[in-house]
C-alpha cells in the first residue's frame, strides 16, 4: 500500500502515541467531526509509510484468516476497509476525550441505537452485577459514555496510552453520572472489579486481548477458524462475584449512526460454560460479516506467529501490487 522505503531513523512510536501527540490534540479540538476524521486518515497514512513490519503483519493476517473465502478484489478491499476502522477507532478515541461535553453527551444519545437491552436491564436488575464483555470492535471507545449517559452504573478497566489522555478521560467520567474508570496498572485491579460487581455495577472488559489471557488447555475455543487454548480469566471474575454476563459491540453503521448491540448470555449461577468461549463465539460471528469493525489484527497475527510461518499467495500478492501502483489508501 506504501513504497518500501527505509526509513533513515528508528520510528519507536506505536499509533496510538503518535496520533495523541499534543499537536495533533490541539488540531483536533477545532476540526469538524469528519474533517477530524480524514485528518486522522491522513496521518495514518504516514504511520503507516514509516511503520512497513507493522503494516505487513497487519495484511499477511487478514490474508491469512481469508485467503480461502475471498477473491483477490474482494481481500484488497477488505484490507483497506480494516485500516480505515483502525484509524476510525483512534478517531473516536480523541473524540470521546477532548470534545465538548454536553455535545457529545447529546451524540450518546440520538447518535446510538441500542438492541438487547430489556435482558440486560433484567440481568442487572438481580443486583450482582454485569459483566459486559466487549472487544476492539467498532467504535468501543464510546460503550461506557453511552450506557453512562443513560444512567446505568459503569466501571471500565483501562490502560492508558498517555498521562494526557488519562488526565481527560477522568476528567471526562467526572462530568458523567455514575461512570467510574480503573488505571489497569493501579492497584489490586481484580479486588475492585469484584468489589463493583458485588455493587451491583456494570464491569466492562475486553475478550480479545491476547497477550493479558491466562490460557487454559481446558476451554478449547475456535477463533475466526483458528484453533486456541481460551482465556480463564473471566470464568475466575465470575466465580468470585456470581454476575451475569452479556456481549457488548458497538457496531458502526455510518459515519454518525451506531448500535449497541448486547446480547445476554449467562445469568444462572448454575451455568458453568467458558466466558471466554462464549463471548468469542459472539465476536466470531460479528467478524464474519464485519471483519473491518475490529482493530486487534496485528495482536492476532502475534499470537498466531504469522509473521514466520506464512507465505503471501502469489496471485493475491500481484493484485494487490498492481493496484498500490495507481491507489494509496488509507
Amino acid at each position: 500500500m506504501f513504497p518500501g522505503k527505509k526509513t533513515p531513523f528508528s520510528f519507536t512510536l506505536n499509533l496510538s502515541k503518535f496520533l495523541q501527540a499534543r499537536l495533533n490534540v490541539l488540531i483536533f479540538r477545532f476540526l469538524p467531526f469528519h474533517t477530524s476524521r480524514l485528518y486522522l486518515l491522513f496521518l495514518g497514512k504516514i504511520y503507516y509509510k514509516f511503520k512497513k513490519n507493522e503494516y505487513n503483519l497487519i495484511e499477511k493476517t487478514i490474508r491469512f484468516i481469508f485467503e480461502k473465502q475471498l477473491t483477490p478484489k474482494e481481500l484488497h478491499k477488505t484490507i483497506t476497509d480494516i485500516f480505515h476502522g483502525i484509524i476510525a477507532h483512534y478517531h473516536e478515541k480523541l473524540f470521546v476525550a477532548y470534545s465538548n461535553y454536553p455535545l457529545l453527551k447529546k451524540r450518546f444519545l440520538s447518535w446510538v441505537n441500542i438492541t438487547g437491552e430489556k435482558e440486560f436491564q433484567t440481568a442487572l436488575e438481580k443486583g450482582k452485577g454485569v459483566i459486559l464483555v466487549t472487544a476492539h470492535y467498532g467504535a468501543v471507545e464510546w460503550l461506557p459514555g453511552v450506557l453512562a449517559a443513560r444512567g446505568y452504573p459503569v466501571t471500565m478497566i483501562l490502560r492508558f496510552q498517555t498521562q494526557k489522555l488519562k488526565d481527560s478521560l477522568v476528567s471526562r467520567s467526572s462530568e458523567m453520572k455514575d461512570l467510574h474508570l480503573v488505571d489497569l496498572d493501579e492497584g489490586n485491579v481484580f479486588f475492585t472489579a469484584v468489589n463493583a460487581l458485588k455493587s451491583g455495577r456494570i464491569l466492562i472488559t475486553e475478550c480479545d486481548e491476547f497477550d493479558a489471557w491466562r490460557p487454559s488447555k481446558h476451554i478449547p475455543i475456535t477463533f475466526l477458524n483458528q484453533q486456541m487454548d481460551g482465556d480463564k480469566t473471566l470464568d475466575i471474575l465470575r466465580k468470585h462475584s456470581g454476575a451475569a454476563v452479556t456481549t457488548a459491540l458497538m457496531h458502526r453503521n455510518s459515519r454518525k449512526r451506531y448500535t449497541l448491540k448486547l446480547k445476554t448470555l449467562i445469568t444462572d449461577d448454575a451455568d458453568k460454560r467458558h466466558v471466554s468461549k462464549l463471548t468469542l463465539g459472539v465476536l466470531d460471528e460479528a467478524l464474519h460479516s464485519n471483519p473491518e469493525q475490529w482493530y486487534q489484527w496485528k495482536d492476532l497475527g502475534e499470537k498466531l506467529e504469522l509473521d514466520s510461518k506464512t507465505k503471501v499467495d502469489e496471485e493475491i500478492s500481484d493484485y494487490i501490487n498492481s493496484v498500490e501502483k495507481n491507489t494509496i489508501s488509507l
